[in-house]
């Protein structure tokens, strides 16, 4: 939970400051991470250490968006 919410905020302040371009290439990183994790630590690959992987990536993806429309400039109304 804690890397998840940590992901997040990484998230939030690369879509507040950066392009999309930069939330591909760490969402590589953690799913490179995590296929390193898997490959030297756990025995076994299942459904649960996948599943665990989409929601790392997909709380990493929401932080981005949640940045991306805070960080948006929406001009002036007159």
């Amino acid at each position: 939970m804690l890397v998840a919410a940590l992901l997040f905020v990484v998230g939030v302040w690369e879509g507040w400051r950066y392009r999309a371009a930069v939330l591909i290439a760490s969402s590589m990183l953690v799913s490179i991470g995590w296929l390193g994790l898997w490959a030297f630590v756990w025995t076994h690959l299942d459904a649960e250490k996948i599943l665990l992987l989409f929601a790392y990536l997909t709380a990493h993806q929401a932080g981005y968006l949640v940045g991306a429309y805070l960080g948006a400039d929406f001009g002036e109304d007159s």
